[in-house]
């Protein structure tokens, strides 16, 4: 695998910084649900060549609780219906091989493999759970209460990220922060921009939007995309998948990036994306007033083409309704130039992040009819924010 010294992994805002690697860290196999062979998934990933990868198999209700589940824990029929319908998990001895596969396939400086798993409400919501020593089910139907108790009391090192988010109806409890959080919430790394080949922005359908809708409620986290595979391909082309800014290239290495939100969202196989606003990189502190935003954006089948840098915010700070997005800037840009203008910073934003689009498509599923965001996006850059956690 190349290394920093590979130019295409290097920034042209910041040579000597960090160095790109491109990750996929959401994938089922028949541990759980998938159809993919646990065996051949890191090597398939590794051959695809991704640089991370993680096998995040589903842990959800027990099947054997189905009939205790009741009204008691949801809030009418039709969500307790659904959450009947939870998916095959993994068990211990799962646990215990995904981890030996993982140590077998993770190599220092040139492939990085996680075990993690896939925590699994089925009305509430999915999240991904990366660099614990253990796992938990979801031993509290209904509610998010077990799986933070989990974090807060038995996995301090652990990191999470919240999975295509708004598709099951109870929305992580409107992703509200829990209260005393135990040091919870700034663990909250990761929110995928894109699942498979869909993107999230608008995810609630209409103008609403899950992203803005998780930001808004305090959540600081960065932005990735995962396959979500359940197939028995691994690395596919055409899914999501997430660029990290890394100091070196191993799970210590992953764990800072993600923690730093130094991460990107792409569906595009070989894209590079760095941004700056006043020469602070994404998922730093959001500046004041107006700043310079610097972009490098180059690789892929995009090189050379034209595409719009669109600056994203809520849209409660430009007069309109949370969780709806305002697009503040529409900048026009060439795949594998750097582009630099100044942007406004809208005193009360609480974040800000850049959409890179291509105005040539259309957003590929429900979006509102003639919002400047309802187009293709290549890839999102994770968010600048005010202050990192509520």
């Amino acid at each position: 695998m190349s290394t920093s010294t590979d130019g295409w992994r290097s920034s042209r805002l910041e040579p000597a910084g960090p160095f790109l690697v491109v990750g996929d860290l959401h994938n089922h196999t028949t541990l759980s649900d998938g159809r993919g062979d646990p065996e051949a998934a890191f090597r398939q990933m590794r051959e695809a060549g991704l640089d991370v990868a993680a096998l995040t198999d589903h842990a959800s209700i027990p099947r054997e609780q189905r009939e205790e589940l009741g009204l008691h824990q949801y809030p009418d029929a039709e969500a307790l219906a659904v959450a009947r319908m939870m998916p095959r998990s993994f068990d211990e001895e799962a646990w215990r091989r995904t981890g030996e596969l993982a140590e077998a396939y993770d190599v220092r400086g040139a492939f990085t493999a996680l075990r993690g798993f896939e925590w699994t409400e089925p009305w509430l919501g999915h999240v991904n759970v990366w660099f614990s020593d253990d796992w938990v089910h979801v031993d509290t139907p209904g509610s998010m209460a077990g799986l933070f108790a989990f974090l807060g009391e038995h996995e301090p090192k652990a990191l999470f990220g919240y999975n295509h988010p708004g598709r099951e109806g109870g929305r992580h409890h409107g992703f509200a922060v829990p209260p005393g959080d135990a040091g919870v919430p700034p663990r909250m790394v990761g929110l995928e921009a894109f699942n498979r080949a869909d993107d999230y922005l608008f995810g609630l359908g209409g103008a609403a939007s899950a992203l803005v809708a998780c930001l808004d409620a305090g959540w600081r986290p960065g932005l990735i995309g995962c396959s979500d595979e359940h197939g028995s391909s691994f690395g596919l082309a055409g899914r999501g998948r997430t660029g990290l800014w890394v100091h070196e290239h191993s799970r210590e290495g992953v764990r800072e990036a993600l923690s730093a939100r130094r991460t990107f969202a792409t569906r595009e196989v070989g894209l590079r994306l760095d941004a700056m606003l006043d020469g602070v990189r994404m998922g730093g502190a959001l500046p004041g007033d107006r700043a310079e935003l610097s972009v490098d954006l180059a690789g892929s089948g995009y090189e050379g083409r034209r595409v719009e840098l669109q600056v994203l915010t809520s849209a409660a700070v430009t007069g309109g309704r949370s969780p709806e997005v305002a697009v503040l800037e529409r900048i026009p840009a060439v795949v594998g130039d750097i582009t630099r203008a100044v942007v406004r910073v809208p005193a009360d934003a609480g974040w800000l992040l850049v959409r890179v689009a291509d105005l040539a498509r259309g957003y590929g599923r429900s979006a509102p009819a003639g919002h400047p965001a309802s187009s293709w996006a290549v890839a999102y850059t994770s968010p600048w924010f005010r202050s990192r956690f509520r």
